[in-house]
């Protein structure tokens, strides 16, 4: 049943719109709620559509979907075609709302998702469209707008007025304008503050312009967007009116020359941005053609070293066949373990191109990976294999040559045997002046030498059989063995002489490293005297100062630093570190207590005047000064004179009794001012003012006599009850002048008289 009359309804709405006799003109002021703003006469009111195809007789939109572009284009050029062949509807023409049994249910203000009240799901397609134009509104000015939709308003029912209690009950501030629709109400309008800056006329504008055509069009969407744009473009001055609309044009030579306009436009528009759209595309499609090609580019790089590699470690498995028949299986045993290791990388390598080469097709930087990976394993192999191709390639250059090699070893052999004697005789005398912690990396070295030269004689001796029996591979093989031998001889004959100018050179730098220390304990001696350091850091600096002393001590003593100079130079150069450490941190901690001093410097001449102007007061006021604010007065005192004695020494201690003498002086000079003031009140309210000067010239002088005539007998408890509020002088005896008394309110908070407009008048809501 309810679909039944639900299609019932919409065939009336059509027949209606259809029917001639729909356009009949009926007062819409009696379906306008007028909005009322408290701003005088000039009022915005709120919009029922007029002049326009009523809302209530236009299919809504389907939920989720956006004006269709098309529908658009086709009405414009209805109207231009209407106004080419010289007819338009009447202006003043008006469709009645036709009433239906269905009723849509009524919407109570509640909250909004962001900034849209949508419960009947009218704009559900098109809010994010309204979300980004009400952001772009909240960007360029310091307003906002919310927008609410709803078939009929209720509690309460006029549009403006449920628009002011959605406000109040979202508590919406004055930055909010809210754009209220009420669909089969035909109720419409902007609610904003009355503080808002946009004039009525502007309100109104906007409202009939940007708002109402697209509420006839049925596009509820596209009128909260042309809302928003309009208000930002008002409110920054970017346009001369609201956005998205059109002026109303009388039909005639003006309207057809508009209307022809506006075709052209749209054609040169549609022609822009479908060129705009082809060249996206084609620069989209030259694009992944570009990276296609690299693609395969990369691939046939990758299969290309694949092959190329494989040829390279085939010849190479090939090559160590012949090494081992012309050098034997020890020499060439690195070599084949490389070719193994080679072949294993390749076999990573072809197992990523099948899969590369799969039916399945993989994305495109998974097919970027897979040739980086290949191209990555070939590298490895390759490098593998030619690291051993070239010392073998080297072997062969030694065979060719293997006769003049092995009398160019011999010679060698010879040579560095003959320096045996002399690197005994040099590590003999190095033993005996030095102890064996010194000598620990040399004192092996000739034992370890003559073993070298023992091994390069039996290789020599081999490599020279070899040629002789026509073995010139192995020979060249046992050459390179010597080669290698004296090599390492030689250099464990240079560790030695090495040695002794490290140990020579160490004694030198000892010196120069105790002459540094003493400049060092010297200057942080000087530092430490000074000044009053902190705990910390003069325990710091007398533990570097031990340590710098015993370590000069121990260096200058001989014996054991003597007979390993290395270690001496070594404990004197950390002792430094430590020193030079501990004379950084004495800097500091001079600079700290020289920030201290200027600091103290400002600190005591503050208390010199704390402490004068107090004793000044309390001294000219003492008949009504107790015994308190002389106590303290005497205590800052003290404590100043105790900072200027310590200023020199420990400015620290002294800038903490500057600001004891402060605080203390501060204090005695407030109370004495308060009990002076207590008495003068007292004084003031038994004598009265009336009787002119000759009562304060009486009063003064017994401060400064420390007596007030007979009136003041007492200094102690007794002089509260006589001065204070008590019987004697104050109460309610006292006499006033003017009767008026107490602390008056400066105005307290003003209302910003804010708030959004309702429709009643002044009303406020």
């Amino acid at each position: 049943m309810h679909d039944n009359s639900t299609e019932l309804h919409a065939e009336s709405h059509i027949d209606a719109r259809l029917s001639p006799s729909a356009h009949v003109g009926h007062p819409h002021d009696a379906r306008c709620s007028q909005r009322v703003h408290p701003r005088g006469d000039d009022a915005h009111n709120n919009h029922v559509l007029h002049g326009l195809v009523p809302l209530a007789l236009r299919p809504r939109p389907l939920t989720g979907q956006k004006g269709v572009s098309v529908r658009r284009v086709l009405s414009l050029l209805g109207i231009v075609a209407a106004a080419l062949l010289g007819t338009s509807a009447p202006a003043s023409a008006e469709v009645s709302p036709i009433t239906s049994s269905a009723v849509a249910p009524a919407a109570s203000p509640g909250s909004p998702d962001g900034h849209i009240f949508d419960p009947d799901g009218l704009v559900t397609g098109e809010t994010a469209d309204i979300e980004q134009a009400i952001s772009a509104l909240e960007a360029d000015t310091d307003f906002t707008m919310y927008f609410a939709i709803v078939d009929r308003f209720s509690n309460p029912s006029a549009g403006f007025d449920w628009a002011s209690e959605f406000a109040s009950v979202n508590d919406l501030g004055s930055e909010a304008v809210i754009l209220y629709v009420g669909v089969d109400q035909l109720d419409f309008g902007l609610n904003t503050d009355s503080t808002f800056p946009l004039g009525d006329g502007a309100l109104r504008d906007i409202e009939t312009q940007s708002i109402a055509p697209n509420l006839d069009a049925g596009d509820y969407g596209q009128a909260a967007v042309s809302a928003a744009d309009s208000l930002r473009q008002e409110l920054t001055g970017a346009g001369s009116g609201p956005a998205g609309t059109a002026p109303s044009i009388d039909a005639g030579p003006i309207f057809l020359f508009v209307g022809g306009f506006i075709v052209v436009v749209a054609v040169i528009i549609l022609v822009v941005v479908l060129l705009a759209r082809r060249k996206k595309k084609q620069g989209e499609r030259a694009t992944q053609a570009q990276r296609q090609a690299q693609l395969e580019q990369l691939a046939q790089r990758a299969a290309g070293e694949l092959v190329r590699v494989d040829n390279l470690v085939t010849a190479a498995d090939q090559e160590v066949s012949f090494a081992e028949a012309q050098f034997g299986q020890e020499p060439v045993a690195e070599y084949r373990a490389a070719v193994a290791d080679a072949r294993e990388q390749l076999r990573r390598a072809f197992d990523v191109q099948g899969q590369y080469l799969d039916a399945t097709p993989e994305p495109e930087p998974a097919k970027i990976q897979m040739n980086e990976a290949i191209l990555g394993f070939a590298n490895q192999a390759e490098q593998r294999v030619a690291e051993q191709a070239a010392r073998f390639e080297k072997l062969r250059d030694m065979e060719r040559n293997a006769p003049e090699l092995l009398r160019q070893v011999r010679g060698e052999l010879d040579r560095l045997e003959g320096q045996m004697q002399g690197a005994e005789s040099q590590l003999t005398a190095l033993r005996a002046r030095y102890s064996a912690q010194a000598l620990s990396t040399v004192d092996d070295s000739t034992q370890h030498a003559r073993e070298l030269l023992a091994l390069a004689r039996t290789e020599t001796e081999n490599a020279d059989g070899g040629l002789r029996e026509g073995r010139t591979g192995p020979a060249a093989v046992d050459i390179s063995d010597a080669q290698l031998a004296l090599a390492r001889v030689s250099s464990v004959l240079g560790s030695i002489g090495a040695a002794a100018s490290d140990l020579e050179n160490a004694e030198q730098l000892i010196r120069q490293e105790i002459g540094e220390l003493e400049s060092g304990l010297a200057r942080s001696s000087q530092l430490v005297q000074q000044a009053s350091l902190q705990p910390d850091v003069a325990a710091a600096a007398a533990a570097a100062q031990t340590a710098a002393q015993e370590a000069i001590g121990r260096a200058r003593s001989g014996g054991a630093a003597a007979a390993d100079p290395l270690r001496t130079l070594g404990a004197l150069r950390e002792a430094d570190e430590a020193l030079d450490t501990a004379i950084a941190s004495l800097l500091d901690e001079h600079e700290r207590l020289a920030g201290v001093r200027r600091q103290l410097d400002v600190a005591l001449a503050q208390a010199r005047s704390a402490v004068t102007g107090g004793l000044q007061f309390i001294d000219g006021r003492r008949g009504a000064v107790e015994s308190e604010p002389r106590a303290r007065i005497q205590q800052a005192e003290t404590e100043l004179r105790t900072a200027e004695q310590l200023a020199a020494t420990q400015p620290e201690e002294a800038m903490q009794r500057a600001k004891s003498a402060i605080s203390l002086a501060e204090r005695a000079t407030e109370q004495a001012r308060s009990q002076v003031q207590m008495q003068r009140s007292g004084y003031e309210q038994s004598w009265g003012m009336a009787s002119g000067g000759s009562s304060n010239s009486s009063f003064d002088s017994g401060l400064l006599g420390g007596i007030l005539g007979g009136l003041i007998s007492n200094s102690g408890s007794s002089s509260r009850s006589s001065w204070g509020g008590g019987s004697s002088w104050g109460g309610g005896s006292s006499r006033r002048s003017g009767g008026s008394s107490g602390f008056r309110s400066s105005g307290g908070f003003r209302s910003s008289g804010g708030g959004f407009r309702s429709s009643g008048g002044g009303r406020r809501r």
